[in-house]
């Protein structure tokens, strides 16, 4: 984010005030980043602000863009991102493919103590007193919307930034680092919506600060690229599964597919190429030795390509 449209002085931020519309937040060379302020309230509603803010200290409302990493994934500059913010390509040859996030230094110190509004993760007391201390499932996430023409497509990318869920106390993690979340899967998409999500919710939405860092927002070019047109009516099964499994599909002629297995942060597990007879074809994945998470099934020939979500167990 150190190429956007403007530059920062040290330990500050940028935001759009002007207006209770969309407005820009910040352009980089691929993509516009919006921001949502209410006039009326004086209050940031939604989107992304630019910011380069140092500050793991203050873990209050006051400090609303500093990175609990201490800065940004790479360069100075990164941005901090409400809920429901809008990133919208500024080409519609550009499609996401993924960016790295973090915790608010806000939202961290938050889930890990709690404050007078949200509630500390994993803790028991009051209307979850039927739980043992501190083990209630808490989680935050967040999740990447695709949008092309203003028209929701399917399927979505979830990254948890704090997840109780797993057995054991040992196992809580709230995160404090850079990840990345892998977006390629996704269709083809011209702009995203970013929503969070929190285990701890009351009348008003989440009590958990829905905020978190985004930096390193990546695209790919997608010139050329076309929904499979040769090869129809496609099913995996079983999915989810334990074991290996099948791939049904009809071919309108006979072709040459490329086959590729990846996981959630594009790590391939399975490459091949295989010849299509005309109508009806099967084919078996050897997916039983891949450990248990969420795949992707990517089918290419030339410049089309068709992505399948599976689940292995």
């Amino acid at each position: 984010f150190d190429g956007a449209t403007f530059s920062l002085t040290p330990n500050s931020f940028y935001k759009n005030t002007v207006t209770d519309n969309w407005q820009t937040s910040g352009t980089t060379p691929f993509a516009t980043f919006r921001y949502h302020w209410d006039t009326g309230s004086s209050s940031w509603r939604s989107g992304s602000a630019f910011t380069n803010v140092k500050d793991t200290a203050n873990g209050t409302y006051t400090n609303l863009y500093g990175s609990i990493t201490n800065g940004a994934f790479n360069g100075s500059t990164y941005v901090t991102v409400k809920d429901s913010a809008i990133i919208k390509m500024n080409s519609n040859a550009l499609s996401l493919s993924g960016f790295f996030v973090t915790n608010t230094t806000y939202a961290y110190k938050t889930i890990k103590n709690g404050n007078s509004f949200s509630r500390k993760f994993g803790d028991t007391t009051g209307t979850f007193s039927g739980l043992p201390q501190g083990t209630y499932p808490d989680w935050f996430k967040l999740i990447v919307h695709p949008y092309r023409g203003g028209v929701l497509l399917t399927d979505s990318v979830e990254h948890y930034l704090a997840d109780y869920r797993p057995a054991g106390t040992a196992n809580d993690y709230i995160q404090n680092n850079w990840q990345y979340v892998f977006c390629a899967n996704l269709p083809i998409s011209d702009s995203i919506k970013i929503t969070m999500r929190s285990s701890d919710t009351g009348i008003y939405g989440i009590n958990t600060p829905a905020y978190f860092c985004m930096d390193n927002f990546t695209v790919v070019n997608t010139v050329g690229l076309q929904e499979l047109q040769n090869v129809m009516n496609i099913v995996v099964f079983p999915n989810p599964t334990n074991d290996n499994i099948a791939l049904n599909y009809v071919a309108k002629k006979e072709t040459t597919l490329s086959i590729t297995v990846y996981d959630v942060f594009g790590k391939e597990s399975l490459t091949s190429q295989i010849q299509t007879t005309t109508g009806p074809n099967l084919l078996t994945l050897e997916t039983a030795g891949l450990d248990a998470g969420i795949y992707f099934i990517e089918l290419k020939e030339g410049g089309m390509n068709k992505k399948i979500k599976f689940v292995k167990l």
